[in-house]
């Protein structure tokens, strides 16, 4: 599954998804690392369907960057009501991915 890429306009609105956990996968273009994290990132959204996923280019919207003091790439946060609840950094794998998920949900 693809997924949306959010500006600052949508970032607000996404995160505050009700009380569904929302993740937001932090990357940049020209970062390897971040282009093998996004297919496992594609395959968590399709294996857990209640949660929301969402992509932010920090080169794009370098403002979201710096406002969830985000210094390295890729780096992943989860939040629920709009509230960080968990913040990995770097390349993480699929079943961190789903721990964490399953923690926060």
């Amino acid at each position: 599954m693809e997924l949306k890429h959010l500006n600052k306009d949508e970032f607000e609105q996404a995160v505050n998804a009700d009380d569904e956990l929302v993740v937001v996968d932090f990357f940049a273009t020209w970062c390897g690392p971040c282009k093998m994290l996004g297919p496992v990132i594609e395959r968590a959204a399709d294996k857990f369907s209640d949660v929301h996923f969402y992509k932010v280019d920090i080169d794009e919207e370098m403002d979201l960057a710096a406002r969830f003091q985000v210094m390295s790439v890729p780096t992943l946060i989860y939040f629920k009501r709009g509230e960080v609840l968990s913040k990995s950094i770097g390349l993480v794998s699929p079943s961190d991915i789903d721990k964490e998920i399953s923690k926060l949900k």
